[in-house]
């Protein structure tokens, strides 16, 4: 491209403006002896959402002044909403715009231009760099091997990680393992630029095989660490099977081979002392769509609780005579108004998903229809009586406390307490039945859970 300042270099407006804009304030300054792109743009593939690699050669009388202006010509784009000072070897400003849009810009000598990549000269007034040739050459075996064998390696550090029970960390180096992989399936259709890895991939292979990254990185944010390591093996095996015999002769297979055989145990060894929990997404506007949304899976979240390997599953029994004796909803509703400072709270007042997730938890426990089901909501005061149980409520971080509210259904007496220790209480104010005693049914199993609770604070 040639010796004066270029306009729609890439078709796209924004992108061209910046550059257009930029440039033209820095040659308007008479300092700049060339002005190039270098990274998608000169590659051809940009799009709107790429962002600018710029470069201005200067004269080495000039360097200094140019650096202490490049403020002044980015901003001739517009309000830089971040800046920052770079040096990879040569001064580089990262600034961000406040449409979102990233100009790298570099102040380099001509000597400094490297040819590696395609260069566009956007102004180039003595024709320096318009014959200039990329000389690049295709990632070579030797790095795809380093990068063969880092995955496994990020597998191992990431099942540490997991051991530890640093579910953060286990995301992140499964994260690099993800990374290091895409290099390698990359290589299969893009050789030069395989080094580019994870940067527009979709673009790059077949839907198939970036559908697997898309499954890796789902798997490890649900958690699901074990299941994308798994699938991060399938994926070197066939990247194994695919690649020539040349490359398949160094790639190191006896680490793979070992991997795949310890996948279970010792890597990412089963935590048979942890629960997990998928917490639905959903934004329903009615009962039925809550329901729905339930069945469908969707996840946002899981939560990961960890057990006691000494404590038993089924509490102990205690101490002392457990006598016979359940009280009715109507009871347990007068119990619980004489048990604690309260005053009545609208309905209107609660969230609606937190009633819709009570009605469905009694419909699905005791297999009724929940239609015509009745809730009274009460506020636990923040009274000297209540404190005890106001302890362990969840508390808003900033603002006023959030209120406690508790939840009762009138014709079961099922609850929503969100005090522990009330909770704990309440069961054990319900009792058992002569039935549950006699046959040790759950309900017995759940009395003296919730009674030993009481009796060890802090005991799970």
């Amino acid at each position: 491209m040639g010796r004066e300042h270029a306009a729609g270099i890439t078709g796209i407006a924004r992108l061209d403006e910046a550059i257009a804009r930029i440039v033209g304030a820095a040659v308007a300054d008479g300092l700049c002896e060339a002005a190039l792109l270098k990274g998608s743009i000169a590659r051809g593939d940009a799009d709107e959402f790429s962002d600018i690699d710029l470069y201005l050669v200067v004269s080495p009388q000039n360097r200094g002044a140019v650096l202490e202006r490049r403020e002044k010509y980015l901003a001739a784009y517009g309000d830089v909403v971040f800046i920052e000072d770079v040096d990879f070897g040569l001064p580089q400003k990262v600034a961000i715009f406040s449409d979102a849009l990233h100009v790298d810009l570099y102040v380099a000598e001509p000597a400094q231009i490297g040819s590696l990549d395609p260069i566009v000269a956007v102004y180039d007034p003595a024709g320096r760099f318009g014959s200039t040739s990329p000389t690049r050459v295709d990632v070579t075996d030797e790095e795809l091997c380093r990068h063969f064998s880092s995955v496994l390696y990020c597998l191992v550090e990431a099942s540490s990680a997991y051991g530890r029970r640093n579910n953060a960390w286990t995301a992140k180096i499964m994260s690099d393992a993800a990374g290091e992989l895409s290099v390698l399936v990359r290589s299969l259709y893009d050789r030069r630029y395989a080094f580019l890895g994870l940067k527009k991939l979709n673009e790059v292979v077949p839907a198939e095989d970036y559908r697997l990254f898309e499954d890796v990185y789902a798997r490890v944010g649900r958690g699901d660490f074990p299941e994308a390591a798994q699938t991060i093996l399938n994926v070197l095996d066939a990247f194994l099977a695919s690649a020539d015999e040349a490359l398949a002769s160094q790639l190191d297979t006896r680490f793979l081979a070992w991997a795949k055989r310890s996948l279970g145990t010792p890597l990412f060894a089963e935590r048979k002392n942890v629960l997990v929990a998928d917490v639905p997404i959903t934004s329903p506007h009615t009962y039925e769509e809550f329901c729905a949304s339930l069945e469908d899976g969707a996840v946002i979240a899981t939560a990961f609780v960890e057990t006691d390997d000494e404590a038993p599953r089924i509490p102990w029994w205690p101490d002392h005579e457990i006598v016979p004796g359940t009280r009715t909803p109507a009871e347990l509703r007068a119990w619980l108004e004489g048990h604690l400072d309260l005053e009545p709270e609208p309905l209107e007042g609660v969230s609606q998903t937190r009633l819709w997730a009570m009605r469905h938890n009694i419909e699905a426990s005791l297999g009724i229809d929940g239609s015509d089901l009745e809730f009274v909501a009460y506020r636990i005061l923040p009274t000297e009586r209540n404190a005890p149980y106001l302890e362990d409520v969840p508390q808003n971080r900033v603002g006023e406390p959030r209120p406690a509210i508790a939840l009762m259904e009138l014709r079961t007496g099922s609850v929503d307490l969100q005090c522990p220790r009330l909770f704990h209480e309440y069961v054990v104010a319900r009792g058992v039945s002569e039935k549950d005693l006699a046959e040790k049914t759950v309900n017995l199993q759940d009395y003296l859970f919730h009674l030993r609770s009481l009796e060890e604070p802090g005991w799970r």
